[in-house]
């Protein structure tokens, strides 16, 4: 592993609270791309929804042709432990004219205070790309099994709908056996190179959660 990739990898563990690895930035749907090949990325997010925040930050290297991260989430509300998380993501597939690809990925959270296990999670993200348009598509189907209640079928479709060069709309739809559903509308703005900042508002069908804002910043950052 070269030094640089390890140094970010192990700051990652001593962050102030941040993020649960979720992979797809500060959106629920997970897309079929990983970190570019000899790099890494910093994708982080402030989710408010009251009387509740949510901090997120997540980093994320290749290594070896795999996305590995690893983040913190903290949380400003009773009840709420700072939740950590390592998850790992491999392209399985990519169509000769790439305009789609199926990735895999595994995930398992946990509480750092007391090193409780909180869940593991398994996902099937499949991206189909519009070549003309440069819209895409995401399909999710994955498995969540939590330490504490009965393991779910979760799954999900987003869209990236290309407003201009810059310019996306972001539209998802979500669901968790047993669980609720919930949906995402926002807008992402590209700036330079794997930079993008998100802005979106959504709501969940448990009657327990408010709508909710979020704001997401993702880096890429320099090798």
């Amino acid at each position: 592993m070269p030094p640089k990739t390890a140094l970010i990898l192990i700051a990652a563990l001593s962050l102030a609270p941040v993020a649960a690895a979720r992979a797809g930035a500060s959106l629920f749907v997970d897309d079929a791309g990983t970190v570019a090949p000899g790099h890494c990325q910093l994708e982080s997010w402030l989710r408010a929804a009251a009387p509740s925040r949510e901090l997120t930050l997540v980093p994320a290297c290749d290594v070896a042709g795999s996305e590995f991260g690893l983040g913190l989430s903290g949380y400003a509300r009773p009840h709420a432990p700072t939740l950590a998380a390592f998850g790992a993501k491999r392209v399985l597939h990519t169509s000769a004219s790439q305009r789609w690809a199926l990735a895999a990925s595994l995930g398992a959270n946990w509480h750092p205070r007391d090193g409780g296990f909180d869940s593991w999670n398994f996902n099937l993200p499949l991206s189909v790309a519009d070549a003309e348009r440069g819209d895409r598509w995401h399909f999710n189907l994955g498995w969540n099994a939590p330490r504490h209640g009965r393991a779910a079928i979760t799954a999900g479709i987003g869209l990236e709908y290309a407003l201009a060069a810059d310019w996306s709309v972001l539209a998802e739809v979500f669901a968790e056996h047993r669980r609720g559903h919930g949906a995402q509308l926002g807008l992402r703005r590209g700036f330079g190179a794997g930079h993008s900042v998100d802005v979106l508002i959504g709501d969940h069908s448990d009657d327990g959660r408010s709508p909710w804002l979020t704001l997401g910043l993702n880096l890429l950052l320099p090798r």
